[in-house]
C-alpha cells in the first residue's frame, strides 16, 4: 500500500473510533441517568415548558448547557433538567 492509502485508512479508523465512543457514551447515559424517574421530554415539549423556541433548546443541548440524550435524530431530555433550571 502507498503512504496515501495508509493515511486514508488511519483517518477512517480515527473517525470510526470517535463514532464508537459517542455511541458508547449514549448507551451509558441510557443505562445510568441519575435523577431521571423515567420521564423525558422531546425538544418541542421542553421548549414549550421553558417558553422558548425549539432552536434555542437544540443550541443549548449542543453546547452542553442542557443535558440530554440523542437517540438517532431526536433528543430526549430528562425531567430533572427542567427542575434543575427552575431551581
Amino acid at each position: 500500500m502507498s503512504e496515501r492509502s495508509d493515511l486514508y485508512w488511519q483517518r477512517r479508523l480515527g473517525e470510526l473510533e470517535r463514532r464508537l465512543e459517542k455511541v458508547e457514551a449514549q448507551l451509558e447515559a441510557l443505562r445510568v441517568n441519575p435523577g431521571n424517574d423515567g420521564e423525558t421530554y422531546s425538544v418541542k415539549e421542553f421548549a414549550k415548558a421553558m417558553g422558548v423556541c425549539d432552536l434555542t433548546i437544540r443550541r443549548k443541548l449542543d453546547s452542553g448547557e442542557i443535558k440530554g440524550t440523542k437517540m438517532g435524530r431526536n433528543w430526549r431530555i430528562p425531567k430533572s433538567e427542567l427542575n434543575r433550571i427552575f431551581e
